[in-house]
């Protein structure tokens, strides 16, 4: 595995297609900007105004309280700025101890005001640039890390392998039904939050073996 240290675009090509027969490249520029632009429906209100998408990738760049901090505000000006029409806002947990590091951001009634301050910043900038923003989609991917959180983790199940993968002690006591009950009021609470911040659409991220991945 290359990790992305390819130099050339060749080499890229080259390397995919000795993986995969389902990579096509494009490299006509008219052509990209004539499929980058097409537009999205989404649901049955809703058009994105083109194709370009910032995925929600977190830059573990809060503060200890979990307020976006300076350079989380300088990547979401910059997202803002970039044209995508779908800027999915970064993996936000829904409790202090859902968190995987502590950095990542975290939203709770204490600082939704910030959240709803980098969302208006985010349309101002998008706007002044492209015109318009009811084309733009911003969901917020709310998540909980479970066993990946810090610096108590949370496990669903005992599994050998990851657990001797992430130092998990065979001693600890998976999360009770009791526990998972609290949890979704947290989700549900998180939901509210970032409605109140003025997000539209709320994603529950349950992927790379966190929380809600392992129960699934």
């Amino acid at each position: 595995m290359k990790h992305f240290s390819y130099k050339t675009l060749d080499q890229l090509k080259q390397d995919a297609e000795q993986r995969t027969q389902f990579v096509r490249f494009e490299t006509d520029k008219e052509k990209l900007k004539r499929l980058l632009g097409r537009k999205v429906p989404v649901g049955k209100s809703i058009t994105m105004g083109n194709s370009m998408a910032v995925h929600p990738m977190e830059g573990c760049d809060s503060d200890l309280d979990g307020n976006p901090d300076e350079l989380t505000w300088r990547r979401y000006e910059r997202f803002a700025a970039g044209g995508a029409k779908l800027i999915w806002f970064e993996a936000t947990a829904i409790r202090k101890d859902g968190r995987a590091n502590a950095r990542q951001l975290w939203i709770h009634e204490g600082n939704v005001e910030a959240y709803r301050k980098l969302l208006e910043r985010i349309l101002e900038i998008h706007k002044e640039r492209f015109g318009t923003t009811d084309d733009l989609v911003i969901p917020i991917q709310l998540t909980h890390s479970g066993r990946y959180s810090f610096p108590n983790r949370i496990i669903a199940y005992h599994n050998p392998l990851i657990d001797a993968k992430t130092n998990t002690p065979a001693s600890q006591a998976p999360i009770s039904d009791e526990e998972l009950e609290a949890l979704e009021d947290a989700y549900l609470e998180g939901a509210k939050l970032a409605w109140r911040a003025g997000f539209r659409a709320i994603d529950l991220k349950v992927t790379h073996g966190y929380l809600l991945a392992e129960l699934m």
